[in-house]
């Protein structure tokens, strides 16, 4: 079973690839340069691809090397399936050569197909072997080149950690010390995977294979179910991270502070699990990555505002835009950072996972009717806009648990609740822009900037006045969550 996590590497510049060449962990050390030239087969009409084989010849150093790798699953940048290796004595295709009674099941099917090359890899590769503290073993490999295919190429340019021998933590741990320090991301396609993109073979909007993890079940252990869920948690914030790393827009960043709030609110749910606090320190850090990014998010709703508001009323966008768009870029998105810490939690959880004595049916029903009589407590003494605020994200964290825990009851049970929390979310964050607006605003209304002043001031009219008509709406939207039945009941 090949188990490798892949990072790719975010800057393309000579100076980070010495860098990393250099860096302590990697051993890299005076490595010899390994040049390598891979060809992938396919039958014309995608058999093997369709049957989640994938078969390649590879020339490495004076050998050639036959791989046949079959269906497995790639997220959050961690691959793994089966894998077989067979030294050949040409780059001809011949699934033959594979004798494995596994791999011979698998081929059996497809042994009188007709193969052609569909795409090729050549990169250079630097190769080493660490040990880890726990007696792991993990190849790394630096890889620099590139894919043809249709006559398109595209560049290769990262990190592959294999487990040689030992736990896969150890690669997790790895690669969150690696993107602490370097522009690194966990990446989940494979070469194979953007070969066939860049070929046409699959869509462009094609996504790698995605989590395979099992529907929680009512009656299994609570810490197990619960550690499975916070796993999958962390292999959706990965990729969200990756997306936006690529996109980098408003959107990709909603997307990516989605995911990381959903993770914070299901680590919440959980601490009376953690009981030795394993999680607490990378929870806090998790916690900070976020509301560091708070004021990207506050000048990015702005800019939006004013956009809709501007076009609506005939002003010119570009002053206020341009000067909140510039403020929102300020702000580092320290994605390494937060790579490094989603990727320590999953470690700790398949290092260990959470204790508990209940099953996760008793445990959830008992820590959700508690937080639902924190969250009326909450709502009914909110007047102020900071307690109002504090509601705001109860009412989230309160959602984002429901929704990852919907495998344990019928969609239709728990609709009316999840619309009716989604509304007061909305609402209660509209309410919010109004008083986040004041204090990203308020300098830029006095200044002497004539144009940025008015427009400043008009936004900031427009969503005190809108504030009003939100507080109306809240409470229509809260009495009607009052009387909505609870699924777990």
């Amino acid at each position: 079973m090949e188990q490798e996590l892949k990072l790719q590497i975010l800057d393309p510049s000579p100076v980070t690839w010495e860098r990393i060449c250099k860096f302590p962990l990697l051993a890299l050390g005076k490595a010899p340069t390994l040049k390598l030239h891979a060809v992938y087969y396919d039958s014309r009409d995608g058999a093997l691809r369709r049957a989640k084989l994938a078969y390649r010849v590879r020339r490495e150093g004076k050998e050639w090397v036959a791989t046949l790798k079959a269906d497995g699953q790639s997220v959050g940048g961690l691959h793994q399936r089966p894998e077989w290796n067979v030294t050949v004595s040409s780059s001809a295709a011949d699934l033959r050569v594979f004798t494995d009674p596994d791999a011979a099941v698998l081929l059996a099917p497809f042994l009188d197909l007709a193969l052609q090359a569909i795409l090729e890899t050549r990169f250079e590769r630097l190769e080493s072997r660490v040990d880890c503290a726990d007696g792991s073993q993990i190849v790394v490999a630096l890889d620099r080149g590139e894919i043809l295919a249709s006559g398109l190429c595209e560049p290769i340019l990262e990190i592959e950690l294999e487990l040689a021998t030992g736990e896969p933590a150890a690669i997790l741990e790895m690669g969150a010390e690696l993107c602490a320090h370097l522009p690194l991301l966990p990446d989940g396609e494979s070469k194979m995977f953007r070969g066939l993109r860049l070929a046409g073979l699959i869509p462009a909007d094609a996504v790698a294979l995605g989590d395979k993890t099992p529907p929680l079940r009512r009656h299994e252990n609570a810490g197990k179910a619960l550690s499975r869920l916070l796993i999958a948690q962390c292999q959706q914030a990965l990729t969200a991270a990756r997306q936006h790393a690529a996109g980098n827009s408003p959107e990709t960043f909603h997307q990516l502070r989605k995911a990381v709030r959903s993770l914070r609110a299901v680590l919440r749910f959980c601490r009376a699990l953690d009981t030795d606090k394993r999680l607490e320190g990378v929870r806090q850090e998790l916690a900070d990555w976020f509301h560091q990014q708070s004021i990207r998010r506050d000048h990015e709703v702005l800019a939006e505002y004013w956009a809709t508001l501007a076009a609506g009323t005939g002003t010119e966008v570009a002053p206020l835009y341009t000067w909140l768009s510039a403020q929102a870029e300020t702000t580092p998105a320290g994605l390494g950072h937060l790579a490094a810490t989603i990727l320590q939690i999953w470690a700790l959880l398949l290092r260990a996972a959470l204790h508990s004595d209940e099953d996760l049916q008793h445990y959830a029903e008992m820590h959700l009717r508690r937080q639902d009589r924190k969250l009326t407590a909450a709502g009914a003494a909110a007047q102020t806009p900071a307690e109002l605020h504090a509601l705001r994200i109860r009412i989230k964290n309160w959602r984002y648990v429901i929704l990852a825990l919907g495998d344990m009851w019928p969609s239709k049970d728990s609709k009316a609740l999840i619309k009716t929390l989604s509304a007061l979310q909305k609402i209660s964050g509209a309410m919010h822009d109004a008083d986040m607006a004041g204090q990203h605003l308020a300098g830029l209304a006095t200044s002497r900037r004539h144009g940025l002043a008015f427009n400043a001031g008009m936004l900031m009219g427009y969503l005190h006045a809108r504030e009003v008509r939100q507080h109306k709406k809240f409470s229509r939207h809260w009495k009607r969550l009052e009387s909505i039945p609870r699924p777990w009941n």
